[in-house]
């Protein structure tokens, strides 16, 4: 290397040294440059954290969490920590204020000449579609304002032609006019899809085809293999109401098989219905043929229910019937009941000597059989002999009760038949309850229709004109 080059590059080095030299030796408080200032991004002392992690901040600002915060001027803790400022605001002098131009409206800034929330006015709200301008709502063209938003009227079809105008279901709005778009016509409730093919417009508006039939070119026509009856198509080949044509209606409980009705293998029609006659008590074996009223059909022929027997097309009850008693026909007196097949003595009558006679009343068996009253107290009351009948009245030496005595009912000697009872001084028909356990009872019908417990047995019912 040439002398004068090396003597340059000497130079060079010994003035970088006193460079560094003057950067090391700078003030020990922290980096400095040459001229002693701090350089960008370095903090001070009073600004370094500790080893605690809290920040020791300078003068003018205050600790919030870890952050050191002016708040004059700090929009995140304006005034205080954690005071935002809102949009719009800016933190001045630690209070939050709106910006120029810009109007505080509740907890917000507004621009009161475009905001659509806050129209010219705080709280003034623009309708849905319409724009701020200046400070007042507008639609924007070719919108129009209307109560419910903007629309344009030329083409809108819940406005078409003026506010609230709406068109009916299926129309346009063409050049602020309803019209039904090509193949559809107006019926009054709204565009069809044309008299050609709609079903309840079938070649002309109001002229509905019947239910399950279809429009083909303006004609309305049924499925094949049915046709029209009244205003419904329907298959004369199964509908019962329809069998073989319109209005042939089959029987009830019959069906309609390949246009004919049929009852079924068991059933045949009795009246206009079908009715099965192996079971049916008022056809039973044939149309007409009823059994008795409180009897059944079994197999075609008239039964009585357990305990009756058949008389003819009736049932009896043997076991308590005054004029079937034991055997069909046989007949007990008027003083006497049926009782389990025999005819004995009616309630409060005593066999003696072949005759019924009342204990009770009877002045030659008063209370006993053979006791006879004589002298002065030749009556028989309640078993009694006495002089006077008192309450009851008399009859002969007997005292009685003509209201419930059948021997006397009504008056003396007035004696109600075998299948009477008294019953206020009235002889009153009476006849087994045939089937029954309970009152009231289905087989009390007509004249005795009264369901009464049986004059003998708790356990037996009658059915009687009037009970006792």
């Amino acid at each position: 290397m040439p002398s004068h080059s090396r003597s340059v590059a000497l130079k060079s080095l010994v003035a970088m040294g006193a460079v560094l030299i003057l950067v090391g030796c700078g003030d020990s408080s922290g980096p400095t440059t040459v001229d002693g200032s701090l350089p960008d991004g370095a903090a001070s002392m009073d600004a370094m954290t500790a080893d605690t992690g809290t920040p020791t901040c300078g003068a003018g600002q205050i600790t919030c969490g870890a952050t050191c915060a002016d708040p004059t001027t700090d929009n995140a803790h304006c005034g205080g920590c954690n005071n935002g400022c809102g949009d719009g605001q800016t933190c001045t002098s630690g209070v939050c204020a709106c910006d120029a131009g810009l109007v505080s409206c509740g907890a917000s800034c507004a621009d009161l000449s475009s905001s659509p929330d806050h129209c010219g006015d705080c709280g003034t709200s623009c309708a849905a579609g319409e724009s701020c301008v200046s400070g007042t709502c507008a639609c924007p063209s070719p919108g129009v304002s209307c109560a419910d938003g903007c629309f344009d009227l030329s083409t809108d079809v819940r406005a078409c032609g003026m506010c609230g105008n709406a068109c009916l279901p299926g129309a346009v709005c063409l050049s602020g006019a309803c019209a039904c778009p090509d193949g559809t016509t107006d019926c009054g409730s709204g565009c069809t899809t044309g008299v050609d093919t709609d079903p309840l417009h079938c070649g002309t508006c109001g002229n509905a085809c019947p239910a399950g039939g279809s429009c083909t070119a303006g004609v309305c026509s049924c499925p094949p293999g049915q046709v029209v009856c009244g205003d419904a198509c329907v298959d004369v080949s199964s509908d019962a109401m329809h069998c073989g044509g319109c209005g042939m209606g089959c029987s009830s409980g019959s069906t309609c098989v390949s246009g004919v009705c049929n009852c079924g293998p068991s059933s045949v029609t009795c009246g206009g219905a079908c009715v099965d006659v192996s079971s049916d008590p008022d056809n039973c074996g044939g149309c007409g043929n009823q059994c008795s009223p409180v009897g059944s059909c079994i197999s075609g022929t008239c039964a009585c229910p357990v305990g009756l027997t058949v008389d003819g097309r009736r049932c009896r009850d043997l076991r308590a019937d005054p004029s079937h008693c034991g055997a069909i026909d046989n007949q007990c007196n008027d003083d006497q009941y049926c009782v389990d097949r025999a005819c004995v003595c009616r309630p409060g009558l005593t066999d003696v000597g072949g005759s019924c006679v009342d204990l009770q009343t009877d002045a030659t068996n008063c209370g006993a059989a053979g006791n006879s009253c004589g002298g002065g107290m030749a009556r028989c009351a309640g078993g009694v002999c006495v002089a006077d009948c008192g309450g009851l009245d008399r009859c002969g030496d007997a005292c009685v009760d003509f209201d419930t005595d059948p021997l006397n009912c009504g008056g003396c000697g007035d004696n109600c038949s075998r299948d009477q009872i008294c019953v206020a001084g009235n002889c009153r028909d009476f006849g087994p309850a045939l089937g029954c356990t309970m009152c009231p009872c289905a087989a009390c019908t007509g004249d005795t229709d009264q369901c009464c417990t049986h004059p003998t047995r708790a356990t037996d019912l009658i059915c009687a004109e009037r009970c006792p």
